[in-house]
């Protein structure tokens, strides 16, 4: 059975959402600071000071809620081998345990090891990022001091294998539910790499996305990655539950919009529809399909907007539950059937697509250039 709490939720700093979503009782809120290391680009989170963490972290602790902070690049450029770096981590991880955090999430075992040593009042969370998929790699990260492997999310429809890894280990185990990446995605640890350092091409102004581009264009181009991806459906927690996880993780930190409140509603929505385990459009909840904008100048024509009909999903995760996905979808086609009844694409599909491979040329011909403001 899931604790009485088991809902962990993305925050933008915006003392509104934590009032809308503190009547959900959720178990944990999570961000951090634009300028860490963490996998999301400086230019995607809302601005944040210490102080104002701080407030945050006190005001989530009066309605029960606890915070743990993201440090999870999977590549800090080795300055976890030297002095600097190393002091750069626990003089972090001292402010969080001075300001009252639970815990940290981390992709580097070697800094998982360090906090552990140095902090042992602080939650050790692994980040979906060092993609814990086998009771083998849970193993390996509860020895190492876990408290909470947040799963990777290529194992959310393999239920022999999360039962697996339940039996493994006793450290809770979480499923983040919203992640619109593409299945067993080949280029997500380039991607993981290059967000890692992203702060080091962001100061034209912008990051360059090439996996994003990527990506969209091969989802885009075929319906049925949108039900091949391993998001879970709100009114299949239960599944989960049965399954014996304990933690239900919303991404979405990175949806600020046009300023750091402007997804308050965005967030509350989604928390909402996983606690009550009801959805309309399963599509409207997930992080990664957001348009994605022209290198150079405005779009010149509608893009596309996804739909997945949650009320058209009733039965679809059974298949997953009998353990019938091998991963192998070219083979399988079994959610080719159920996109062609679920999955909606609204707009200029063929344009919007052109319009991906022109940009994602550019970007091989080397055109244009991270970090040079106005290249054309």
């Amino acid at each position: 059975m899931l604790p009485e709490r088991w809902l962990m939720l993305p925050t933008n700093w915006d003392p509104g959402l934590l009032e809308r979503v503190a009547a959900l009782r959720p178990a944990y809120l999570y961000g951090s600071l634009p300028r860490e290391s963490t996998l999301r680009s400086p230019l995607q989170l809302p601005e944040a000071t210490e102080e104002l963490i701080a407030a945050h972290i006190e005001e989530a602790a009066e309605a029960g809620i606890r915070f743990v902070y993201v440090m999870n690049a999977t590549c800090m450029g080795n300055r976890e081998h030297s002095e600097e770096g190393r002091y750069e981590i626990l003089q972090r991880c001292q402010w969080l345990a001075e300001a009252g955090a639970a815990g940290i999430v981390l992709a580097n075992p070697l800094v998982l090891e360090l906090v552990r040593r140095a902090f042992p009042e602080l939650e050790l969370h692994v980040s979906v990022l060092a993609e814990v998929d086998s009771p083998n790699a849970a193993r390996y990260y509860e020895d190492a001091g876990a408290d909470v492997i947040h799963l990777a999310p290529q194992v959310n429809r393999l239920f022999p294998r999360l039962e697996a890894i339940r039996a493994a280990v006793s450290c809770r185990l979480s499923v983040l539910v919203n992640e619109g990446c593409l299945i067993e995605c080949p280029i997500r640890r380039y991607h993981a790499s290059v967000l890692s350092h992203s702060a080091e091409s962001t100061r034209g102004g912008y990051h360059v996305d090439y996996c994003y581009y990527h990506c969209s264009l091969t989802k885009t181009a075929d319906p049925a990655h949108y039900l091949r991806m391993p998001w879970i459906r709100p009114e299949d927690v239960g599944v989960y539950e049965e399954a014996g996880i304990d933690l239900v993780k919303v991404a979405g930190r990175e949806k600020m919009g046009d300023g750091p409140a402007s997804h308050s509603d965005w967030i509350a929505s989604v928390a909402e529809a996983y606690h009550a385990r009801c959805s309309e459009d399963v599509a409207r909840l997930l992080v990664g399909l957001d348009e994605v904008q022209p290198l150079v100048g405005e779009r010149t024509h509608r893009g596309v907007e996804v739909r997945i009909g949650s009320s058209k999903l009733d039965g679809f995760v059974d298949f997953f539950r009998r353990g019938g996905c091998d991963l192998d979808c070219a083979r399988c086609r079994y959610c080719d059937g159920w996109a062609a009844r679920a999955v909606r694409i609204e707009g200029d599909r063929e344009a919007y697509e052109r319009e991906l491979e022109h940009t994602l040329e550019r970007i091989r011909i080397g055109d244009y250039v991270t970090g040079r403001p106005g290249a054309t």
